[in-house]
């Protein structure tokens, strides 16, 4: 059976690098799954979930807003941030959550909009 190669990659770290049968992204098209001998592949990601499951199991994680890259069985995402499941702090994340919202009801912000995702996809996490 065939496997593909993933990493998630931040550009502070590489926060995962491992094999997997299937790959889930937040494309901006909508979510995609990958599996192996996908074609080749270039596509933007927003803030959202990326699920990769392996035989091992499955790895969760929280993604800013990126891209990736499908070829040869390897996909790479290559995004702003990433917080793996079970290591959110959830506390400090509602309390960021809240503060852009006040922030984004004043000014509609592109960032502050993608920041946001982010952070409420790290909440997701949680339950």
């Amino acid at each position: 059976m065939s496997l593909l190669t993933v990493e998630v990659v931040t550009p502070e770290a590489m926060k995962f690098t491992g094999e997997a049968r299937q790959v889930q992204l937040p494309g901006v098209l909508g979510e995609m799954g990958v599996l192996p001998n996908h074609e080749p592949l270039v596509t933007m990601l927003n803030p959202g979930v990326v699920e990769v499951r392996s035989p091992e199991g499955t790895k969760i994680f929280a993604v800013a807003q990126g891209f990736a890259t499908i070829a040869n069985n390897k996909v790479a995402c290559l995004v702003d941030d990433a917080v793996e499941a079970g290591k959110v702090d959830t506390a400090k994340v509602s309390d960021l959550v809240a503060k852009l919202e006040r922030e984004l009801a004043e000014s509609n912000d592109e960032r502050t909009r993608n920041q946001l995702a982010f952070l409420k996809a790290q909440l997701s996490l949680k339950g």
